[in-house]
């Protein structure tokens, strides 16, 4: 095989992957983890942490519906063997979004998220075999996330300011995990 007949074969390779990447557009996950973040947000705030359980858990769960919608849509855009040649179009924002899923847990329930907890909020499959799934680093990095967030946000200095001790300890056992 010649080095031109190599070229133009993978040409043609790249050529099918295009075809395949604007025939049918991906839609983009990005606008919901913004939102969800600048909704969660708010628990830094004075009086947010008494407005957590019922008002903004309930709307980042709303908001977490509508993920669902965009990513069962996302499954059907690219054969199921090919998730990872298309995985750096969206792995940015699924960390994210695994990030916002365990800090909706954590606030709700002062406890890490699972993987598989993380796939049912998602609505994403936890296996590789079934195609568009949660693979283990994208959810160690958006548990990292939440370590960061847990320890370098104002939470936990919130809580330590109010003498309420008792939930730094809860956030050290979260992260005695890592």
């Amino acid at each position: 095989m010649s080095v031109n007949e190599i070229f133009v074969g993978l040409q043609g390779l790249l050529a099918a992957e295009q075809d395949i990447r604007e025939a049918r557009p991906m839609p983009s996950p990005f606008p919901f983890p913004l939102r969800i973040l600048t909704l969660l947000q708010g628990v830094h705030q004075g009086a947010g942490f008494q407005d957590i359980a019922p008002k903004r858990c309930l709307k980042a769960q709303e908001h977490f519906g509508t993920v669902k919608t965009h990513l069962t849509s996302l499954k059907t855009k690219f054969p199921a063997e090919q998730y990872y040649r298309f995985h750096e179009h969206w792995r940015f924002a699924l960390q994210r979004l695994v990030f916002l899923a365990a800090f909706v847990v954590y606030l709700e329930t002062e406890t890490l998220v699972t993987q598989e907890a993380v796939t049912e909020i998602l609505g994403i499959e936890p296996d590789r075999e079934k195609g568009f799934h949660l693979d283990i680093e994208d959810y160690l990095s958006g548990a990292l996330i939440l370590a960061s967030e847990l320890v370098s946000s104002s939470l936990f200095w919130f809580f330590a300011s109010l003498s309420v001790f008792k939930m730094g300890t809860k956030i050290q056992e979260v992260l005695n995990f890592f």
